[in-house]
C-alpha cells in the first residue's frame, strides 16, 4: 500500500465523517464555513489553504463532541417530493392563512461559533475576549455544553459594525482615496 497524501487523508476523512453523521455534503459545508458548494468545488480541484482546512478539521472535532458519542441516525429513506400542484396549493394556503406580519418575520434561529467565526471573520479567541469585554452578542445556553447565538443579534452587531466603520452614509466610504 502507498503512502496516502495529505489531501487525499482529509477528503477520506470528510468522507468518513459525512458517513458516520449523515450530514449532506451542503450542509456540511454551510455549516463548516457557510458555503454550500465547499465538497463540490473540492472534488473539483479546489485546493484549501491549511487555515480553511483547519476550520473543517475543527469543525469536525466539535461537531462529534458535542454529541457526547452519540450519533444521529443517517437518513435511511428519502421522502418523494410532493408534485408542482400539491406544493403550490400547500404555499397558497400558508399566505392566506398567516397573517402578513408573521410572514415577513424569519424564524428564530441559533448559530454555532463555527458560523459565527465565517459569518464575522473573528477568531475563537477574539469572540470569547470581545464577550468578555462586552462588545459582542451574548450565547444562549443550548444545553449543558452548548451555546448558540441568536442570528438576528449577530446579524445586528454585523450591521452596527459596518455603520460605524464607514460612518453614517455609506457614500464616505467610497469617497475615500485610500484605505
Amino acid at each position: 500500500m502507498g503512502m496516502e497524501t495529505l489531501e487525499q487523508l482529509f477528503r477520506s476523512r470528510v468522507s468518513a465523517f459525512l458517513g458516520r453523521t449523515g450530514l449532506r455534503p451542503t450542509t456540511f459545508g454551510m455549516k463548516a464555513l457557510g458555503d454550500p458548494n465547499l465538497l463540490r468545488q473540492i472534488d473539483r480541484g479546489r485546493s484549501l489553504s491549511l487555515r480553511t482546512a483547519d476550520r473543517i478539521l475543527a469543525f469536525m472535532d466539535e461537531y462529534d463532541g458535542d454529541s457526547g458519542g452519540a450519533r444521529d441516525p443517517p437518513r435511511r429513506h428519502r421522502h418523494r417530493k410532493p408534485s408542482s400542484r400539491a406544493r403550490r396549493t400547500r404555499r397558497s394556503r400558508m399566505m392566506t392563512e398567516q397573517p402578513m406580519e408573521q410572514r415577513t418575520n424569519p424564524p428564530t434561529r441559533f448559530l454555532r461559533l463555527p458560523e459565527v467565526q465565517a459569518r464575522t471573520g473573528l477568531s475563537r479567541s477574539t469572540i470569547y475576549v470581545r464577550l468578555d469585554q462586552g462588545r459582542f452578542p451574548r450565547p444562549v445556553s443550548l444545553g449543558s455544553r452548548a451555546v448558540g447565538w441568536i442570528e438576528s443579534e449577530l446579524d445586528e452587531w454585523i450591521r452596527e459594525r459596518i455603520e460605524a466603520s464607514w460612518g453614517q452614509g455609506r457614500s464616505a466610504s467610497h469617497d475615500r482615496t485610500t484605505v
